[in-house]
């Protein structure tokens, strides 16, 4: 064998959360793993709250102690009508304490997160690391040959099964001539990171406005993160704003129940598109995260999502040991999870862009239940963190 070609048991292709997070836990049994990802061209400022499946899943790899330091809990959800409609909603507040939770998750940079999954991924013996570029995933018999061009050249990588992890524009995906289902919302997220005077208390608070959800997302009790929903045509305007102007457009949608805000970095925008691959395994290959599935960023579903990929593929390649038809029986056992939280995030999204007045009170009457019957609450809350728990 030549110094381009590589053999190994798994080949995971992308090196974002889901990806490393994939090849620290599939390494951990036993297996020999290669990561192929492509160098990060910048920081990654953004955060992720890790919901309380998700810490145990990091618990059970062995992470979560370093990052526990590095977390803030959300003990609260809290939702606020932040329209000018008609039909308005009382506020609602979700409580972890309700289910006997200690907080329904923790929110962290995601940084943090790559540095430590990077540490734990340098420790075993068994993760090979490539930097590059995928070119081609084919399939050879009951092997699959990964093409990447690397800095050296073009390098070969020979597997039992891939795992894609490479986001919405996946290779894998392609290669293996999976359609998709896309979509686009008449919406454009800014995010932003800031610090304001008063306490978030432990609350992660969600205006529901004519544009979509504005959510406020704490990083400490003095600094937070906003996902804000908006029309395309109104972010051009926003964005030029200066940051004192910024800063004050801010505090009069929050109603300034955070006190003075001060930027700490530039606000940012992307369209909100959706995504559900038509498949999400076969044969000897896997999808997971937003190689499988993208959607708006609603309820901290999306990485959390994508751990229960994880945990699906790693089960699946653990009680399937015969290499034929694996992705089959992983396919299968996401298809569910994956469609029904998907449908459930994009139909919560549209709910809110709608001026139809039944499907106002719709919404406002299904929020006034939750807000009112204990048991329904208590359900809603364990089903937002987890089918499982």
């Amino acid at each position: 064998m030549s110094k381009n070609e590589t053999t190994s048991d798994i080949c995971i292709i992308g090196g974002g959360l889901a990806g490393k997070t994939a090849a620290l836990k599939l390494a951990q049994t036993g297996s020999t793993v290669t990561l192929c990802a492509s160098k990060p061209t910048m920081v990654d400022t953004r955060t992720t709250a890790l919901l309380m499946q998700t810490v145990t899943f990091f618990k059970e790899i062995g992470i979560w102690d370093k990052l526990y330091e590095k977390a803030f809990p959300l003990k609260i959800m809290r939702i606020v009508d932040g329209s000018n409609r008609l039909i308005r909603t009382p506020q609602t507040d979700f409580k972890s304490s309700e289910i006997d939770l200690e907080a329904f998750g923790y929110n962290l940079k995601n940084a943090d997160i790559l540095k430590v999954l990077e540490d734990a991924i340098s420790e075993l013996p068994n993760i090979n690391q490539v930097e590059g570029k995928v070119q081609t995933v084919t399939s050879q018999g009951n092997h699959e040959h990964i093409s990447i061009e690397t800095n050296e050249g073009l390098k070969t990588v020979t597997t039992n099964f891939v795992v894609g992890a490479d986001g919405r524009n996946s290779i894998v995906r392609t290669s293996k001539s999976v359609k998709a289902r896309e979509w686009e919302y008449p919406q454009a997220a800014i995010v932003v990171n800031f610090k304001h005077d008063k306490s978030t208390q432990f609350t992660s608070t969600e205006f529901h406005t004519e544009t979509g959800p504005f959510t406020v997302v704490p990083h400490s009790n003095h600094e937070a993160g906003l996902v804000w929903m908006e029309k395309p045509e109104n972010v051009e305007n926003l964005l030029s704003l200066s940051a004192p102007d910024f800063e004050r457009v801010l505090e009069e949608k929050m109603q300034s129940f955070l006190g003075k805000i001060t930027l700490l970095n530039t606000p940012k925008s992307f369209p909100l598109k959706g995504l559900v691959a038509n498949q999400f395994g076969n044969d000897n290959w896997a999808l997971i995260g937003e190689a499988a599935h993208v959607f708006p960023p609603i309820g901290a579903q999306g990485f959390n999502l994508g751990v229960r990929d994880i945990e699906a593929v790693a089960e699946t390649l653990s009680r399937y040991t015969n290499q034929e038809n694996r992705g089959q029986h992983y396919n299968r056992s996401r298809n569910h999870d994956i469609n029904t939280r998907t449908y459930g995030v994009d139909m919560l999204n549209r709910s809110l862009l709608s001026d139809f007045l039944p499907v106002q009170m719709i919404r406002g009457i299904g929020l006034h239940v939750l807000g009112s019957i204990k048991p329904l609450r208590k359900y809603v809350m364990k089903m937002g963190i987890s089918p499982n728990i």
